[in-house]
């Protein structure tokens, strides 16, 4: 997965924000000759409320939302992005039980690991099927050209 800078450290900022709470969104892009590439993070509101320090939420209407924006853009929901406050950057049982409920298969789920002291971990995984766990995606961060 390819991911602008620009959209990667505005995931970052926001799961600094969002400490302790958990913060969630979804990544809208587009497939090219290398692979994904993401080209816009949208945020949206975390809307667990028993456990939001270590769940999201993202409402069904949101998601319809975004999901009509990006095809409007010619884009695809890539995948989605949440933060694991004070815990490591890799998907939780939770994450991989919800994913084998939902419609995450074949998706990128970009994690952030965040602490109190503000230090941002991001990685990529790939949930490929309700059977398996989820699998480390390549993740690269791709700069502006100068000029």
């Amino acid at each position: 997965m390819r991911i602008e800078e620009r959209h990667l450290e505005a995931i970052l900022a926001r799961a600094r924000a969002g400490h302790p709470l958990e913060v969630c969104g979804v990544l809208l892009g587009r497939t090219d000759a290398r692979g994904m590439v993401v080209e816009e993070a949208a945020a949206v509101e975390n809307r667990e409320r028993i456990a939001p320090r270590v769940r999201y939420e993202i409402a069904p209407e949101d998601l319809l939302r975004l999901q009509r924006q990006a095809r409007a853009a010619g884009r695809d929901i890539a995948g989605f992005y949440h933060s694991h406050p004070d815990h490591p950057a890799r998907p939780s049982e939770t994450d991989r039980r919800m994913a084998a409920e939902g419609l995450s298969d074949g998706v990128v789920h970009l994690v952030v690991g965040v602490d109190a002291g503000g230090n941002a971990v991001p990685s990529a995984w790939v949930f490929r099927d309700a059977r398996q766990a989820f699998e480390q995606e390549p993740l690269e961060v791709v700069r502006p050209e100068a000029g």
